[in-house]
């Protein structure tokens, strides 16, 4: 996450995902919070995002996000202000440098510790081979061992991950992989696929004793406007 991009695309349906989740759950939202830059790949905001005036499942965090997006000077701190967060405990150290990712995820394990449920929002999403965790732009990403720690620490984590040009099929792998890691094998898992625009997914790495619960969480928010965004998946 950027403060660059706060208001963009993704944080309707991903803000919507975890407000619902949030009413039942306690709430750590991990940013990734890394430098601003002179991409334009967030230039897809709110207002542009939903056409039609008549299909607003949350009309309120849309108009939020709308007014976020028009600011000059954007700021992540701003989702966590200007919207109700009832149950929520935000990690938003800047993820500058990925030489100290030991220090900076440290620093976020000790701060989210005892939450149910834990958002971690890079960049891009899950590790990839050609760029290693602690080397230049590996803060764009989230580690496996990462999420293992989150999950080991008695937290359900989700992740956003930016759907890359694979076939699908070796797309899935960078999910499935969780299940050859020691710490998450037991995992119940499926994601949620937002395909307006850029598509991208939230991969629920969940423990079986919160898993029937947040899955009626998840099903019961698909069961209104939200199905037009967002498309649950199993593997």
């Amino acid at each position: 996450m950027k403060n660059q991009y706060a208001g963009d695309i993704g944080d309707y349906t991903k803000i919507g995902i975890l407000k619902a989740i949030e009413k039942h759950f306690s709430l750590g939202i991990n940013w990734y919070l890394t430098p601003n830059d002179k991409r334009t790949d967030g230039k897809f905001t709110t207002a542009e995002y939903i056409k039609k005036p008549d299909i607003k499942p949350d009309k309120k965090l849309f108009d939020i996000l709308k007014e976020i997006s028009k600011k000059e000077n954007r700021q992540v701190k701003y989702l966590e202000s200007n919207i109700s967060w009832i149950n929520t405990t935000f990690y938003s150290k800047n993820f500058q440098n990925p030489k100290e990712r030991d220090k900076w995820h440290k620093g976020a394990m000790e701060k989210l510790a005892g939450k149910e449920i834990i958002f971690c929002d890079p960049d891009n999403g899950l590790e990839v081979k050609s760029i290693k965790p602690k080397s230049k732009n590996g803060n764009k990403y989230t580690t496996y061992q990462e999420v293992a720690d989150y999950y080991k620490s008695g937290a359900s984590v989700i992740v956003y991950n930016h759907r890359d040009r694979k076939p699908q099929e070796e797309y899935l792998k960078r999910f499935t992989k969780f299940k050859e890691i020691e710490e998450t094998a037991d995992a119940k898992m499926f994601y949620l696929r937002a395909s307006k625009f850029s598509v991208r997914d939230y991969l629920f790495v969940v423990h079986e004793q919160h898993f029937p619960e947040l899955e009626k969480v998840i099903d019961e928010f698909l069961n209104t406007e939200w199905h037009i965004y967002l498309t649950k998946y199993y593997f």
